[in-house]
């Protein structure tokens, strides 16, 4: 069984669990004290380690493939040698969990987010009896060395001690600054952990940083370490009194928000911070190193580069150097899942996907269900509802009321649902492009002015229907129209063909790669 976890810091509600795991009898038998531990002890325990800031203190979650969640399976403490530079590991893996690989996961993991969120760590080590054949084989594995001589310094030299160690990986560190929440969506946040995702498979070692913890769990599911501000999204300069003295020396960091201002991108430069911006609208020009806009209409924008290669890759000279821009669907940064290189239709137009974005905010899902349950009373129609969906419980009755109408709710990942549908309806955001990628014909619609360009453009370029503005009072009645022209033409497989090469030829779901290729010449180039 494969495996992702991650760390989340240990919390009061854990203290009767650790307990548990404490005195489990093979734990205790592993120990360098095999006594049982009494509650008394395990609480003074526990309020001397909460309350100890220098040692992390984690608990590493797992998802639980039959529940589908993700469940405490493991527990990791780091404490400071007097010399402050060496952190000891002290962990154990929960009994249910035990024979899954997951020690080997939890030491890797281990040296991941002490890199990001430890800097005064530079080296990690761990005690083992030799005899504990199980977890000398997760050091092993997790790449940990085995000290010279192969003794424990614990037991001062004791050859039935094992002592491995690691350095702290801090190189190739790129940091991703990007937020979700109520206000702002997901968009921002999901194209960025795509991204890490290729620029780990790169080499590259992630980590995100955000104003508040809402997306925490999200960004740690995906096995990244997050750093949290606990400030305003909307005011990213008030920020930079921390944010500094939170980032590795000279790493690259990706920006992606619309409250970006060309004074919080020259502090970050003025720290020795290479800095990658992801743009939409080209409304403000930054001292950047690296733009990246993948929009359908980037190209048509008045950027000032060479057009000589019409790559879309264009290094020109700017204030403080040289910038790479990356323009273009060929950059739209889609996850691998939706990727699907036969486009193939099925005859009969038999499931309707119906996505609104993690808020929904003028009621898209029950209007849009309400439509096609109407006009395709034989077809299901499946109307994924967001983390901040408003009118769910709407939604909810309405799918009681009509057996065809599905909710799909807590899906992070929407390429099985898009694999298994016959025609789509979404924003003019970041689903259009998975939905290109995954070949699936669509019509699009548009909830905020910087999604205009979008909309407009990608029904110029794909000929996918564009329904407009949903905040115009005109839409229901101009929109209900075009979806009965637009229902009576692709119910027909060939031209529900026609469209879904059309957009998949638009975005062929690499870009992800293509821009971790750029941000990997960022990191190395730093580091060399």
């Amino acid at each position: 069984m494969q495996v992702k976890g991650y760390f989340r810091n240990v919390k009061e509600a854990d203290k009767e669990l650790l307990f548990t795991w404490a005195n489990d009898a093979e734990t205790r038998r592993q120990s360098f004290s095999s006594a049982p531990i009494t509650w008394d002890e395990h609480t003074a325990w526990f309020a001397r380690t909460q309350a100890d800031t220098d040692s992390p203190h984690w608990i590493l979650m797992v998802c639980d493939e039959e529940r589908g969640d993700a469940q405490p399976a493991g527990v990791l403490r780091l404490t400071r040698d007097q010399d402050g530079a060496a952190y000891r590991i002290s962990y154990s893996i929960a009994p249910a969990w035990r024979g899954h690989g997951l020690g080997s996961l939890l030491l890797t993991l281990a040296k991941r987010w002490t890199a990001a969120l430890c800097f005064t760590c530079t080296e990690l080590y761990g005690e083992v009896k030799a005899e504990n054949i199980a977890s000398v084989r997760c050091f092993e594995k997790a790449g940990y060395e085995k000290a010279a001589g192969g003794t424990g310094s614990a037991a001062g030299g004791n050859p039935e001690i094992l002592r491995f160690r690691a350095d702290v990986p801090r190189k190739s560190l790129i940091y991703f600054r990007a937020d979700a929440n109520a206000q702002v969506g997901y968009g921002h946040l999901m194209r960025c952990l795509t991204i890490a995702d290729a620029c780990e498979g790169r080499g590259l070692n992630p980590v995100f940083v955000t104003a508040d913890e809402e997306s925490q769990g999200t960004i740690a599911a995906r096995g990244f370490p997050c750093l949290t501000l606990n400030t305003d999204h909307r005011n990213m300069e008030s920020e930079l009194g921390k944010l500094p003295a939170l980032l590795a020396d000279g790493a690259p960091v990706v920006l992606d928000s619309y409250h970006v201002t060309k004074h919080y991108v020259e502090t970050l430069k003025e720290n020795g911070h290479r800095v990658a911006w992801m743009d939409d609208l080209k409304e403000q020009e930054y001292p950047v190193d690296m733009l990246i806009n993948y929009n359908v209409y980037a190209k048509q924008l008045d950027y000032p580069m060479d057009r000589d290669t019409g790559s879309g890759v264009h290094p020109v000279g700017k204030r403080d150097g040289r910038c790479t821009y990356l323009l273009g669907p060929g950059y739209a940064p889609v996850r691998p899942s939706f990727r699907r290189e036969d486009a193939g239709v099925r005859e009969t137009l038999g499931t309707v996907l119906v996505t609104t974005g993690g808020s929904d905010p003028y009621g898209a899902g029950v209007w849009f269900a309400k439509l096609f349950a109407e006009r395709l009373p034989d077809a299901k129609i499946l109307v994924v509802c967001g983390p901040y969906a408003k009118g769910k419980d709407e939604l909810y009755r309405l799918a009681e009321q009509n057996g065809n109408i599905e909710v799909v709710e807590g899906c992070s990942d929407l390429s099985s649902l898009m694999h298994e549908s016959d025609l789509a309806v979404a924003a003019a955001g970041s689903t259009l492009y998975e939905l290109c990628a995954a070949g699936l014909p669509g019509v699009l619609y548009y909830l905020a002015d910087n999604q205009r360009m979008g909309a407009e453009a990608f029904a110029r370029e794909t000929g996918v229907v564009n329904l407009g503005d949903i905040r115009a009072e005109s839409f229901p009645t101009e929109a209900d129209a075009q979806l009965t022209a637009v229902l009576a033409h692709l119910t027909a497989a060939p031209e529900r063909k026609k469209l879904a090469d059309a957009m998949h030829a638009l975005v062929d779901g690499n870009g992800a790669g293509r821009i971790a290729e750029a941000l990997a010449k960022l990191v190395f180039t730093h580091e060399t």
